[in-house]
């Protein structure tokens, strides 16, 4: 039976492992983290109809995930004033708030249910170095352990990605992306909760010049934000700090946006800058892969970042279905690669033509 070393146990990770399992392979992933829900946690996460399907094909706990079908988009202006309603969505498309999304899959990826073996998964075993000729990982503790196929998906600030010639770092856009939310338990009289109990399907925007909040529900208990900030200074930023920049941003807003998020806790504020956004030119070396934001990274608020790492996962389990020889993966890979680059690259085109030059 194959031998499958993951690297990085986030959305990418996880969806490699649980999609080649399924095929029949032995699959291991170590982690550098604890996965806490700080490390899992992030922007919330759209997927649409064919991510979705996909996710059921892999028997994913939809209950856990808890995902919103979105049937209505409505948007707003600072002002409180309807904008436009882009309606209805077509069928499957879905958000999800990004910790549960990422325990469905790890639970699915563990189940001693379902098809093939469960996956180990090691936790707090940061893999130091990888090597593509021979399948071996090193982690900290001078541990090393071989793979017939070894899966990069640690995410932007990859190990796996140093056995990779020309590593480039080029500058990302000055946006800081932030995330967070509210408790709803003393604001049932807020209006905009009110209309997410009307219709829990569906989901904010409100917008201003240069600015955008997005508003969100996947329960009962708490309302969910994402937006972006312009990045003032790096030195000082704190949650404490982010919440006035955020006060600030929307001090023009109506009353019913403003209570929501005078009530914000800064210790319920995330936030993420991305100055700076390596890439390399081969995603595969060998018996070496990258996946998701090791090999292709997307700023949090690129919604296509998760949907191209799932997708990638599976079209990584199509090349390797059946049992394969060492000396088949470099071939089967490259295959793999030619089509996931055109098509990814195709794709961060779209999201990144409007990036301002810096």
């Amino acid at each position: 039976m194959p031998r499958i070393i993951v690297v990085g146990a986030g959305l990418a990770g996880l969806a490699s492992a649980l999609a080649l399992r399924r095929s029949g392979h032995q699959v291991q992933i170590f982690e550098a983290s604890q996965l806490l829900f700080e490390h899992t946690e992030g922007p919330v996460v759209q997927i649409g109809p064919k991510v979705n399907d996909i996710l059921k094909k892999w028997e994913f706990d939809a209950e856990v995930a808890r995902g919103v079908l979105i049937e209505e988009v409505s948007e707003y202006d600072l002002g409180g004033l309807p904008r436009k309603s882009e309606g209805s969505q077509p069928p499957g498309w879905m958000y999800f708030q990004r910790s549960r999304l990422h325990k469905a899959l790890m639970d699915a990826a563990k189940a001693p249910s379902g098809a093939g073996q469960p996956v180990e998964i090691f936790l707090n075993t940061r893999v130091i170095s990888a090597q593509g000729d021979t399948g071996v990982v090193v982690v900290e503790d001078g541990r090393s352990f071989t793979g017939d196929l070894v899966i990069g998906a640690d995410g932007l600030h990859s190990t796996t990605r140093k056995a990779f010639p020309n590593d480039i770092i080029s500058a990302g856009p000055t946006k800081l992306t932030v995330h967070f939310r509210v408790a709803t338990a003393k604001l049932e009289d807020n209006a905009v909760i009110k209309r997410f109990q009307i219709q829990p399907q569906k989901y904010e925007k409100w917008v201003g010049d240069n600015v955008e909040l997005k508003v969100f529900s996947v329960d009962s208990e708490h309302i969910i934000f994402d937006t972006t900030l312009p990045i003032l200074s790096e030195a000082g930023l704190s949650p404490t700090f982010l919440k006035k920049q955020i006060s600030d941003a929307f001090v023009s807003a109506d009353s019913q946006i403003r209570e929501l998020l005078d009530a914000v806790n800064p210790e319920d504020i995330q936030f993420w800058s991305y100055n700076s956004m390596p890439h390399v030119e081969r995603w595969t070396s060998k018996r070496l892969v990258l996946i998701g934001d090791a090999a292709h990274p997307f700023l949090p608020y690129e919604l296509p970042g998760t949907s191209q790492s799932i997708t990638g996962a599976e079209a990584l389990d199509e090349v390797f279905t059946t049992s394969f020889g060492v000396e088949e993966i470099q071939a089967r890979l490259q295959a793999w690669e030619i089509v996931r680059k055109e098509r990814v690259e195709f794709i961060q085109g779209l999201e990144r033509k409007a990036w301002p030059s810096n």
